[in-house]
């Protein structure tokens, strides 16, 4: 009788077996044959990918660049600030939920929102007319950025303030001089 059981439990496994083996094989031919005919399958807890319209923001003025480091200005700048303006269409901007990169040379870094004041490395802030993170049409802020390591002063900058589905707004310019910016897409 030890051995009929045995036998049971050793069909039962490989029944088991076959019937992962069918149902991984039948996934793989229903994924490839979505991936050859474009189409997706909806998957409910995957976080939407928006294409980017317009640029919603654009720059006004300069870029400005600063050193935290008594002794340091005129040589490094770790402080920069740009100044952006809502382009008058669309919803307001929710400035919380804007990415904010910058580009230096060698440099290149996605920076964190912070409510810290003073700003810490790593970290940018916005000052909004109304004091919360929407900006209205038509409305200008400041956006100060503190980099998490200087960059010689006068070296150009590059600053992408991407608002939520939107093309990113580019501004350009060497830290404290006139900046040369335009509103570029991503």
């Amino acid at each position: 009788m030890g051995g009929s059981d045995a036998h049971t439990h050793l069909e039962l496994a490989a029944i088991f077996a076959a019937l992962i083996a069918v149902t991984t094989l039948f996934s793989f031919v229903s994924l490839g044959a979505n991936g050859m005919t474009g189409s997706s399958s909806p998957d409910l807890g995957i976080y939407p990918v928006c294409a980017a319209g317009e640029p919603c923001l654009e720059p006004v003025g300069e870029v400005t660049g600063s050193s935290s480091v008594p002794g340091h200005s005129g040589t490094f700048v770790d402080t920069v600030a740009v100044r952006v303006a809502h382009t008058g269409r669309g919803d307001p901007v929710d400035l919380a939920r804007t990415t904010v990169t910058v580009m230096a040379g060698t440099y290149l870094e996605i920076l964190d929102p912070s409510g810290d004041v003073p700003l810490q490395p790593g970290t940018w802030s916005a000052a909004t007319p109304g004091g919360d993170n929407l900006l209205s049409a038509g409305e200008e802020c400041t956006i100060l950025l503190r980099l998490d390591r200087p960059i010689p002063a006068g070296e150009s900058v590059t600053v992408l303030v991407r608002p939520e589905g939107n093309a990113p707004c580019s501004i350009t310019g060497p830290a404290g001089a006139p900046a040369s910016s335009s509103p570029g897409k991503g």
